[in-house]
């Protein structure tokens, strides 16, 4: 699962390695470090950006494609219907 705490936790990390081997000079390092924790918690507080919890990911997956092209499946069955009423 992805909380807020580990993405930030990531992206201090990534920076501190690039502030180490001077990739990134430190003031700069710091300043984005505050950016893209800021970034992130504003995109856990907006409503377009969330997570589920899942205990099998695989399978809620699978769930996702197969409501997907049910969907699409009756779509274009729709579509033929109305084609066919619309020939005859």
């Amino acid at each position: 699962m992805i909380s807020k705490d580990h993405l930030e936790e990531a992206i201090r990390g990534v920076i501190q390695e690039f502030r180490q081997t001077k990739r990134i000079p430190n003031p700069a390092a710091e300043e984005l470090t505050a950016a893209l924790e800021a970034r992130v918690e504003d995109l856990f507080e907006r409503e377009e950006f969330s997570y589920a919890e899942v205990e099998d990911s695989a399978d809620y997956v699978s769930r996702l494609r197969n409501e997907a092209q049910k969907k699409s499946a009756e779509g274009f069955l729709r579509e033929i219907i109305a084609w066919q009423e619309s020939r005859s």
